[in-house]
């Protein structure tokens, strides 16, 4: 199963007055995770676009276990666990100490650059995929 773990580390603009990273930041890094994968496969967004397809989230779900503060270092873990009608994806935020920090998933589907829906996940963003 294809599966990255990069390395990132909390700005300043991710944190409340508090020094807690803001619960929407967390997304960023999935998205930011998810788009070092597809370029690393050389499967890109903008690749899809010229293949005139894209991949619109349309779930997403997070589980806050431990928080992130400024400057701290963390690790996000990304597991494709689905390429089929959708393409799914698990993450896991982990502290360099291998804490859990947070659990989230996020789904896609096809669909044609006049937003109409594939069906399936194009054979092409497959294979790059399943490597």
């Amino acid at each position: 199963m294809l599966k990255r773990r990069y390395e990132f580390k909390a700005e300043f603009f991710d944190a409340d007055p508090m020094g807690v990273m803001w619960h929407g930041n967390y997304v960023k890094y999935l998205e930011m995770d998810r788009c070092r994968l597809l370029d690393e496969l050389n499967f890109n967004y903008i690749k899809m676009q010229n293949r005139g397809f894209a991949l619109p989230i349309i779930k997403m779900d997070l589980k806050y276990i431990n928080p992130i503060y400024f400057n701290d270092d963390f690790i996000v873990e990304i597991r494709r666990v689905e390429c089929d009608i959708t393409l799914k994806f698990n993450y896991i935020l982990l502290s360099k100490d291998n804490q859990i920090i947070v659990k989230a998933s996020t789904t896609q589907v096809a669909v044609t650059l006049n937003k109409e829906t594939l069906y399936a996940i194009p054979d092409e963003l497959k294979f790059a995929l399943n490597q």
